[in-house]
């Protein structure tokens, strides 16, 4: 499972513009990266290092698992998706110091062409569009569909997933 291309298999007609609800936790095993100006530096060394850390530390790499990517100018984090841990106490929602992570909720999505250094102007337009829906983002994480080391060949497709707030009910 150790390689140079991560690309994951993301087709159009399910991610592009999609709300999708995970009902069941997803598990992720997390990693810092380095970026610059949001670009990945090192994303195929770091998801094969994510890989390795996490079967070291008994958790189970799911088959053709997602990877997302937290973005940030100069460091960010990759997320590879695991099975649920043996117990699941040990992953946490949100925890600066954890490595395994869970997401859970309702996620929108869409897609891409956008360079890693246009990936801001992709998410501040994804944001508003979803602000004038009444929607509020909880946070962002990309899925490179065709990872740097293949984007010269393939072009650039990222998909960008935003974690939406929950919709609190007004009761009258």
């Amino acid at each position: 499972m150790l390689m140079d291309c991560y690309c994951q298999s993301m087709d159009t007609e399910t991610w592009q513009d999609n709300e999708c609800l995970w009902e069941q936790s997803r598990y992720f095993y997390r990693v810092t990266t380095r970026l610059a100006l949001h670009s990945p530096i090192t994303y195929s060394e770091d998801v094969s290092r994510a890989m390795m850390e996490a079967k070291t530390q008994g958790y189970i790499i799911k088959q053709d698992p997602l990877i997302l990517l937290k973005s940030g100018l100069f460091r960010g984090e990759i997320f590879l998706e695991i099975n649920p841990p043996g117990d699941p106490a040990d992953c946490r929602e949100q925890s600066d110091n954890a490595s395994c992570r869970k997401l859970q909720g309702t996620f929108y999505t869409v897609i891409t062409k956008a360079p890693p250094f246009q990936m801001g102007d992709a998410v501040d337009k994804l944001a508003r569009d979803l602000k004038k829906k009444g929607r509020k983002v909880r946070d962002l994480y990309l899925c490179l569909a065709n990872c740097p080391a293949c984007s010269k060949e393939k072009g650039n497709r990222t998909v960008i997933f935003a974690h939406l707030e929950p919709i609190l009910e007004v009761r009258g």
